[in-house]
């Protein structure tokens, strides 16, 4: 018997990933218009993910005639739960775990599986960096 599970991660997420790879890069200042490009992305959605990833000091704007984004920090400093962070998403398996007006949810036995199991998630999302990504060092674990 075999068993499929999906969880889907957000665009957000998925986008918010992919341009800080594509700006970690050895190219420095990247504007919007070239990563949209890079990535086959609108420029004016990846301003939309520039702002909460700049105020949670992952990416840095600078101006000018030459400016467009850069990463903020190392790729080794950012894991994929910073984005998470960033965009303050959260990691919700069950749909019951993020709703508390559920009337199960003083009595609910199974509740503190699908917590436990979320947390396991967001912590292995913590140990997967850009660095690892970018270097291919990311080893799928089965």
């Amino acid at each position: 018997m075999s068993y499929i599970i999906t969880m889907k991660i957000n665009t957000k997420i998925r986008y918010g990933l992919r341009m800080l790879l594509t700006l970690a890069e050895p190219n420095g200042v990247v504007n919007t218009a070239e990563l949209g490009k890079k990535m086959q992305v609108s420029p004016k959605y990846l301003r939309k993910l520039a702002g909460p990833l700049e105020k949670h000091e992952l990416i840095r704007s600078v101006q000018g005639i030459y400016g467009g984004y850069a990463l903020n920090k190392k790729p080794g400093e950012i894991s994929i739960s910073t984005i998470f962070d960033a965009f303050d998403e959260k990691i919700n398996l069950s749909g019951c775990t993020g709703d508390e007006t559920c009337p199960q949810n003083e009595n609910c036995l199974a509740r503190p599986v699908w917590e436990h199991l979320e947390k396991l998630i967001y912590d292995g999302f913590y140990q997967i960096t850009l660095a690892e990504i970018l270097e291919n060092k990311f080893q799928r674990k089965v």
